[in-house]
Parts: structure tokens; C-alpha cells; sequence
């Protein structure tokens, strides 16, 4: 595909961040909000310039002075696999493209045995209820969301099941519950039973066992809410974030939405979901077009299915999910259209995700969206180890003891880039637009985690090639032959001849055109490290 990027510039005024949206991008590095905290003073003279830049709604052109040059096969591999490779690639080309975004539907059918077996062997609290990981963890059980967290690193790198493992992110920002916090004892629980069993099934499905997770259910406080002290947390971003969404309800329909969730809620010696009837509110209650009569607390789990089928079918959730998929997929600003096309799919088919994927994955504006979407920390990371062609997983230490040296210096690199797997501080999952991770903070950690991936040594926890071996570096190459293979075995893109001669001239140095030992020696980790910050691997 040579697909030039010719986007509008934004020039209208965008407005600011909500208050949660502006923390969020506060917490990620991505923007610095101005006067954030400060009072207001009839005396204070007003600014000449704002405190601090407040970023666009979207950066309308990321790929500017880029050429682009790719193919519809690595365009598919760096949208839907979580480390994109030029092994991703040759299997797309090798079964079809159409073929291949098939058989990633089904991912029962395509076996992940190196994935799933280094999560079982070396992070299985990953794998447990929060009670089960009580026992196993000797007391320990808050050490579950952080195997969640690692575990989610490792089957970026090993996974076969490239799309479903994509989804599985993508439903977690949307239904999010952090690895760290209150919940952090079942959060582990909540990915397998809920977002690993319906990312690619029905939505309806997803929600209803969402609700009724005590992950979920304690993350949002629904625990403490009762018909005598309703708590409107879970009811409101029920509504707000996990279906309708703004402008499709108002203050009294949360209110309702919580007082139907009234009495679900969490029993801390079974460590499992509870219905509590006396807590439960009793009467009428309408949400939007939702009513029930709700006459008895015996009704309440009843009343509750029936809401979440209602708002899981509603056509505001329908276009809120089909435009979560199109900004992950096709672009921060996604074509109204291709929404609308995605929304009235959702609903034809009752609420599957797959059938939805399907049409965004083969629709025209999916192809033609080649450098509409930057890469979030957690790809980019997962993609630098893979291009390594590690062998396996080999870690220095063990769930039960320093957790985090699992990965090696790999978590705490994601920490200092702000993405560590489903460790965000707000309520709303990660942030998915460019806007929050290309300001200059959120690029030095990146150009900083680059460096460590790169010119740090071998990794002990992922036993790999050199990094000559991985790319099929030798020395006798020319040094315009190497510069070619490695800017485009790690980007998928063909540079254009301005930029590949900055990639030339790294590798050869002052050495002569015909690559030697010691160019290699001493220039390759410096040639893959500017390839690796360059904004053609950061393009997604």
C-alpha cells in the first residue's frame, strides 16, 4: 500500500478535557493542565500565557513529512497484534488477509500453548478467584493484580492469538477495574471470567457478568450501595461509560440506575458475589425507555438482568462500543460513517463483537487509515522485546517473592512510560489518542525505554538472539542494504531516501560502505535505537 496520510489540520477550537479526561492525561504525561488546583483571585493578574499547553482533541496529521510507504498486510498486523512483527506480517501474507482476520475470530481455534503455559507456570495467580489466591499466596492476594499486570506483557510478546488478546485491552479500558487498588485481589479473577471470556462474543453478555463481579462491584463501591444509602457510582458510569454514554440520559436516570443496582454486592467471608434482598430498593423504576415494577427485593436480581440486556441493546451503546473499536482501530477522529456502519452491525448481529470487528477490519476506511493512530507504550514495549525473537520466558524470580522481577526491567519501564498493564488511576481505562502519549514527557521515557530495550545487554528473563542475528544484520552487507532491512523489518515502513540516509549513515559511521565487525560492534545498537524512536515506529 502507498497510501500518503492527507488529513485536514484542526483549526476550530477544541474544548478543554473534563475534569476525569484531564487528570487522566495529567497521570499518563500526556498534557500539563494549567491552573489546575489553584484558587481564584479578584487580585492575581491574569496570565500573559497559559501555565502549561493544553493539547488538541486529536493531532490531525501524526505521520507529517512521512511518505508512509507500506502494505496492507503490515497495516493490518500494527493495528491488531500487540507487538507487530515482521513475522506477524508473513503470516498474514502466507494465509490471505481476509483468511487470516477469519481465523483471528475464533482464537479457540488457534493454539497459544507458550502464551498460556509461561502465565500458568510462572504468574498462575493471574489464573485464580480471589479466594483461590488467598491459599496460593499465602495472605498475600494483593499480588494478583500485579501477576494480571505482567502476565498481560507476556502474552503481548508470545501470543498467537494476536486480535483476541488486542480486544481483551481494548474491553478492559472499557469496562476497566485497576490491577491496583482496593480490587487488586480480584482483578486477576475479573479478566479470565469476564473480559478474556467474552472479547470477541457478545457485549450483552460481557456487561451482565461485569455487574456482577465483586471486582467490578467493590471498584465502584456498589457494596455500600443500599436502598436506606444509595451510592450512585457503578449506576452512573454504567451509563456514562460502559454503555450510553453522555447526552442519552440525565441526574434523574442515574439516580434510578442506582437504586436498581441496590443489594448486589460482595460477601467478604465467601469472597464471591452476593444478592443482600433487604438492602435491595423496592418499587417502580425507569431508566430512559427502562421501566419495571420492581415490586418485591426478591425481583431484584430479575429487574437487573433485564436493565443490562436493555442498555447492552440500546443504539447510544451500540455507537458508543463501534466508536471505542473505531478509534482503536482506524483513527483518533473515526468517520462518522464507518461509526454508524459499525453500530448498526452491533445491533443486526445482538450484540457480537466479532461480526463488528469483521466489518471494521475489511472496511475501505480501515485500509486507507495507514498513519491515523500512534502506538501506546504497552505495544511498543512488547514489539521491542518480540523483535528480539526471544525464545522463551526465564525469570529471576518467582510470583510468591519479588513479583515484579519477573520481567526484569521491563515493569518498571511501563511504569516510568505510565502504562503499565491496567494500572491506570481513573475509572475510564487508558487513554487510546495520540494526545495523551507523544507530548515531550511521554517521548523521553519512550527514547529512554528504547535505549534500555537496546543497549542495556542481553536479557536474562527473555532468552534471545543478538540483536545482528534478530534483524539478519551481517557484516559484507552494504551499509544502505542493512540500513533497509532494519528501518523496515521494525517499522513496516519503506523510508523515504532523506530518512533512510540518517539510518545509513548511523550504521556505517566512519567506516567504509561494506559493513564490518566492528561497524556492527559498535553501531548497530545505536542505529536500532534511532529506528526504535523514530516516529515511523511509533506510528501504529
Amino acid at each position: 500500500m502507498n497510501t500518503p496520510v492527507t488529513t485536514d489540520s484542526v483549526t476550530e477550537s477544541t474544548p478543554m478535557p473534563s475534569r476525569r479526561a484531564a487528570f487522566g492525561l495529567a497521570a499518563a504525561g500526556g498534557i500539563a493542565i494549567s491552573g489546575v488546583g489553584q484558587a481564584a483571585s479578584a487580585f492575581a493578574a491574569p496570565a500573559a500565557i497559559p501555565l502549561a499547553p493544553v493539547m488538541p482533541e486529536w493531532i490531525s496529521d501524526l505521520a507529517g513529512g512521512l511518505d508512509m510507504k507500506s502494505t496492507r498486510e503490515w497495516h493490518l498486523a500494527r493495528r491488531v497484534a500487540p507487538a507487530p512483527t515482521k513475522a506477524v506480517m508473513k503470516e498474514i501474507q502466507s494465509r490471505g488477509y481476509n483468511a487470516w482476520i477469519d481465523r483471528q475470530l475464533k482464537p479457540k481455534k488457534i493454539s497459544d500453548a507458550k502464551a498460556d503455559g509461561l502465565v500458568k507456570k510462572y504468574l498462575s495467580f493471574a489464573n485464580m478467584t480471589g479466594k483461590q489466591v488467598v491459599k496460593a499466596s499465602h495472605d498475600m492476594p494483593w499480588k494478583a493484580g500485579k501477576a494480571l499486570s505482567i502476565s498481560r506483557t507476556v502474552r503481548h510478546v508470545f501470543t498467537k492469538r494476536y486480535l483476541y488478546e488486542s480486544m481483551v485491552d481494548t474491553m478492559g479500558d472499557h469496562l476497566y477495574v485497576a490491577a491496583e487498588g482496593k480490587v487488586e485481589d480480584l482483578v486477576a479473577w475479573y479478566d479470565w471470567a469476564v473480559l478474556r471470556k467474552y472479547a470477541l462474543g457478545k457485549f450483552s453478555q460481557m456487561l451482565y457478568a461485569a455487574m456482577r463481579h465483586p471486582a467490578m462491584l467493590v471498584f465502584l463501591d456498589n457494596q455500600l450501595n443500599s436502598k436506606d444509602n444509595p451510592n450512585e457510582n457503578l449506576g452512573r458510569e454504567l451509563l456514562e461509560l460502559h454503555t450510553v454514554g453522555v447526552g442519552n440520559y440525565d441526574e434523574t436516570d442515574v439516580r434510578q440506575s442506582a437504586l436498581i443496582l441496590t443489594g448486589h454486592g460482595y460477601d467478604w467471608d465467601k469472597r464471591a458475589y452476593h444478592y443482600e434482598p433487604g438492602d435491595h430498593y423496592t418499587g417502580p423504576v425507569r431508566v430512559m425507555g427502562f421501566t419495571h415494577p420492581n415490586a418485591t427485593a426478591a425481583d431484584g436480581p430479575a429487574v437487573l438482568k433485564a436493565y443490562l440486556s436493555y442498555l447492552s441493546h440500546h443504539p447510544g451503546t451500540a455507537h458508543h462500543i463501534a466508536h471505542r473499536l473505531a478509534v482503536r482501530y482506524v483513527s483518533d477522529n473515526p468517520p462518522a460513517a464507518l461509526v454508524d456502519r459499525l453500530a448498526q452491525v452491533y445491533l443486526d448481529n445482538g450484540t457480537e463483537l466479532a461480526p463488528v470487528m469483521r466489518t471494521l477490519l475489511r472496511s475501505q476506511e480501515f485500509i486507507d487509515s495507514v498513519g491515523e493512530k500512534w502506538k501506546r507504550p504497552q505495544e511498543t514495549m512488547a514489539t521491542m522485546i518480540k523483535a528480539r525473537k526471544p525464545s522463551t520466558l526465564k525469570p529471576a524470580a518467582k510470583q510468591t517473592g519479588d513479583i515484579w522481577g519477573i520481567t526484569g526491567d521491563v515493569q518498571w519501564l511501563l511504569y516510568l512510560e505510565n502504562h503499565q498493564p491496567r494500572m491506570w488511576p481513573v475509572v475510564n481505562g487508558y487513554p487510546d489518542q495520540a494526545q495523551a502519549w507523544m507530548a515531550t514527557q511521554a517521548m523521553l521515557a519512550h527514547f529512554y525505554s528504547a535505549n534500555a530495550r537496546v543497549n542495556w545487554g542481553n536479557d536474562k528473563e527473555f532468552p534471545s538472539k543478538s540483536w545482528a542475528s534478530a534483524l539478519g544484520v551481517t557484516k559484507g552487507m552494504t551499509a544502505v542494504a542493512a540500513a533497509t532491512k532494519i528501518s523496515t523489518d521494525l517499522t513496516g515502513f519503506t523510508w523515504n531516501a532523506k530518512h533512510l540516509a540518517l539510518v545509513t549513515a548511523r550504521i556505517k559511521g566512519d567506516g567504509p560502505d561494506i559493513l564490518t565487525s566492528d561497524q556492527l560492534k559498535y553501531n548497530l545498537g545505536k542505529t536500532i535505537h534511532f529506528v526504535l524512536c523514530s516516529p515511523y515506529f511509533k506510528i501504529r
